[in-house]
């Protein structure tokens, strides 16, 4: 799965999968600064649902 991260969370969301998943990679577009996370793992997925679902981040 592939999903880009909302802007407003995108820097937090960036530090905690680089620091909590160990299966998921992190890509920020170099022209645009968004921020994609990539994964296949459901641990990794539910991990970041449940730290930012608060903030409207739902994959």
């Amino acid at each position: 799965m592939i999903r880009y991260v909302p802007t407003n969370i995108a820097k937090d969301v960036q530090a905690f999968v680089e620091k909590s998943c160990k299966e998921t990679g992190v890509h920020v577009d170099e022209t645009s600064g968004r921020v994609a996370i990539a994964t296949t793992s459901q641990k990794d997925i539910d991990k970041i649902a449940k730290k930012f679902e608060k903030q409207g981040f739902i994959l």
